[in-house]
């Protein structure tokens, strides 16, 4: 198995000769069901956290992975991480492209 850095991955891509869910695909296919069964997990267990509090959200700030019974500020901008119930070891980058 070898490893890939960034850019090795980058200039497959601009290259035209893969794309990242071929290049992870052909690194182990079993990467992205386990994907998928994660991504499923986590989309059931904020439904089920909804049937008891319906403004639950998960939340990423700085990288954590946050399930809160409700949104992170409230309408004057102010703070409401008090409602953070759990917060995960995952870190997840938050951005927007």
């Amino acid at each position: 198995m070898s490893k890939k850095e960034q850019s090795e991955v980058l200039e497959i891509i601009s290259s035209g000769a893969d794309s990242a869910y071929g290049i992870l695909h052909d690194a182990d296919p079993k990467l992205i069901s386990r994907f998928n069964r994660v991504d499923a997990s986590i989309v059931k267990l904020l439904s089920d956290v909804k049937v008891h509090f319906p403004d639950a959200i998960y939340y990423t700030a700085s990288g954590g992975f946050n399930l809160m019974l409700g949104e992170p500020h409230n309408a004057d901008g102010d703070n409401q991480s008090e409602l953070i119930a759990c917060g995960g070891k995952a870190s997840i980058s938050d951005g927007d492209f």
